[in-house]
């Protein structure tokens, strides 16, 4: 507890440790900075939110009387018929484990609680699972072949521009469009068809400058399902 920061935007107390850990990782993923512990910490701690393991062997009202004055607190139930309960003791909103992200979701855009200063993902995490069924292994693989791509397509771009190949360039762009379209990432896609219209229309003269654009997006990308990928 001793290494505990002062501040964070979500408190997770839970006894479960692989509770514990989902919700952590699921709240980092989207950007909030967590502190997550097993027990109530001794030192003083602000946060904008906090979800709380809900002992029904305990009386639910001091339960949730003990969470800081006035912090939003989400319960974390194991049966929806302590839901009721639970909001009725004081909890802005409850969540029934085993934990789902999307109903994580939701509960975070009803209670209006969002990360400070949160960076926007060059990728959209839900979506890609949602397009791999959540079958992780086939993502891993989509990641391969992507990275292992990826620097003949940077060069067949850098080469479409050397050469003032306005063909070459729009089909170097498209394949590259294509290819970050699978992990729905948006900027570096409007970039890549940024470059794309470039040479559909005959005009390079901005092509130099777009394609540093693009390849310091790339490279976020890139960062971004390493991450992903080494959470699994």
């Amino acid at each position: 507890m001793a290494h505990l920061p002062t501040s964070c935007n979500a408190l997770i107390i839970d006894r479960n440790p692989i509770h514990r850990h989902l919700l952590h990782v699921l709240l980092e993923q989207k950007g909030y900075r967590v502190v997550s512990v097993s027990e109530r910490p001794e030192k003083a701690l602000s946060y904008q939110f906090a979800m709380i393991d809900i002992d029904e062997c305990e009386n639910i009202e001091q339960q949730i009387a003990r969470a800081q004055s006035g912090i939003p607190i989400i319960g974390l139930v194991s049966h929806e018929q302590y839901d009721q309960p639970c909001l009725n003791a004081g909890a802005a909103a409850t969540l029934i484990r085993p934990i789902r992200a999307d109903q994580l979701v939701a509960v975070l855009q009803n209670l209006n609680v969002q990360p400070e200063n949160v960076q926007t993902s060059p990728i959209d995490i839900d979506r890609i699972m949602t397009r791999v069924g959540g079958r992780k292994q086939i993502l891993k693989k989509m990641v391969d072949i992507f990275t292992e791509e990826l620097p003949d397509q940077i060069a067949a771009l850098h080469r479409a521009i050397d050469q003032q190949s306005p063909e070459d360039l729009r089909q170097a762009a498209h394949a590259l469009k294509g290819s970050v379209a699978n992990f729905d990432a948006s900027a570096a896609y409007e970039t890549a068809f940024a470059l794309e219209q470039m040479g559909k229309s005959n005009n390079l003269s901005l092509a130099p400058e777009t394609c540093q654009t693009l390849e310091r997006e790339l490279s976020a990308v890139q960062n971004a399902l390493k991450e992903l990928t080494l959470s699994f």
